[in-house]
């Protein structure tokens, strides 16, 4: 079957409402992080955040429609169809045969908190219908589906931080086993004033009394995977190809972070050992570092250590979105634009072009993934 090809991408979120657009943004070196307003913050010793703040779902979705969607569900409707475009796929032709993956963190958190606001401060009978459906975590990718009429394997997995690498993961053994024959992955986040509060108080949020700790974000992303011999028959034109995705684990609290030498170690190296690559083969890297500092810094040895002198060049996708289950999925898009685009990060000569993507959660999540470019 060969190694999928990622033929189309999408990206929604405060840094570009395309994958073009946020990948010309991030390697320019912009950034969506900013200070809380007064009125989102109410209390938080958190000071930064990276919401998208002039979203709308218009044009795409139209207003009447757009009713029925959670803001989470926009976002991936949006990215989705975007990475289905650019592909050219043809979904009608057979769409049992195409799936979904989506991780997430906290998919459904407005219509969640609205729904229950309203239940408990009014009564049953005012609490509005029409949010229910969307107050769990896999509404976007069941929305998706509907929308875009997919009736493949249809997944969404909920693992905060690492929840998008994980969904790349999933939907790759989705084509080898040939469950599918494309698979949507990436992952969708909305940001949420009651989950921000929640997850301040767990000492989660970096701010006026922490100096490590994480600044939320929101967006949705998505790629599309094929397998190689039917995307090749198809006439299909490829980004980039997933060479190789590593996993490793460590016992810890689910809403602290591991800062695990080891466990990063086994990660990076399982994925350059699935890609069959070595490490000085790998010239662009996507680091996990979200600003939860003892785990930068043990990331930063651990890359030191297996690469060497110099390192791959370096594009820090969270510095830029913030940190969310969605984020993962931002950078897997930045790494499939950046080995698609001639004029882009890698040293000229360097083929293939590969670059690392780490994705290490809360929890003790570590995910790596090598993407490569597909000649």
């Amino acid at each position: 079957m060969g190694r999928p090809w990622i033929t189309g991408a999408g990206a929604v979120s405060a840094l570009g409402r395309t994958s073009e657009e946020f990948y010309r943004r991030l390697l320019a070196g912009e950034s969506a992080v900013r200070p809380f307003s007064a009125e989102e913050r109410q209390g938080l010793q958190a000071t930064h955040v990276a919401r998208y703040d002039s979203f709308t779902p218009a044009p795409e979705i139209p207003a009447m429609k757009a009713r029925r969607f959670d803001r989470g569900s926009q976002f991936a409707i949006l990215a989705c169809s975007q990475a289905i475009a650019e592909a050219g796929f043809p979904v009608a032709q057979a769409p049992e045969a195409v799936g979904i993956a989506l991780g997430t963190g906290s998919a459904g958190a407005g219509a969640l908190t609205e729904f229950l606001r309203v239940l408990i401060l009014e009564s049953p009978e005012a609490a509005p219908p029409f949010h229910f459906p969307n107050t769990v975590a896999n509404a976007p990718a069941s929305q998706v589906s509907i929308e875009l009429k997919l009736y493949g394997p249809n997944v969404t997995i909920t693992q905060k931080d690492p929840s998008g690498l994980n969904a790349l993961l999933f939907a790759s053994l989705a084509l080898s086993s040939g469950r599918a024959s494309a698979m949507l992955a990436g992952a969708v986040d909305e940001w949420n004033a009651v989950y921000a509060r929640g997850f301040d108080r767990v000492g989660a949020l970096r701010g006026e009394k922490r100096r490590s700790g994480i600044v939320q974000g929101e967006g949705g992303f998505a790629v599309l995977l094929e397998k190689e011999d039917l995307a090749k028959a198809r006439g299909a034109r490829p980004l980039a190809r997933l060479a190789g995705i590593g996993t490793a684990g460590v016992p810890g609290e689910p809403y602290r972070f591991a800062p695990d030498p080891a466990a990063i170690e086994r990660a990076i190296r399982g994925a350059l050992t699935s890609a069959g690559a070595e490490p000085s083969g790998v010239s662009l890297w996507f680091p996990s570092r979200n600003g939860v500092v003892e785990m930068d810094q043990a990331e930063e040895a651990v890359v030191a250590r297996i690469f060497g002198s110099p390192l791959p060049r370096e594009i820090p996708v969270k510095d830029a979105i913030g940190e969310m289950a969605a984020a993962g999925g931002g950078q897997i898009v930045a790494a499939c634009r950046a080995i698609a685009d001639p004029d882009g990060p890698f040293p000229q000569g360097a083929e293939p072009r590969r670059a690392l993507v780490n994705s290490f959660g809360a929890g003790g999540n570590f995910f790596a993934a090598v993407f490569e470019s597909a000649a």
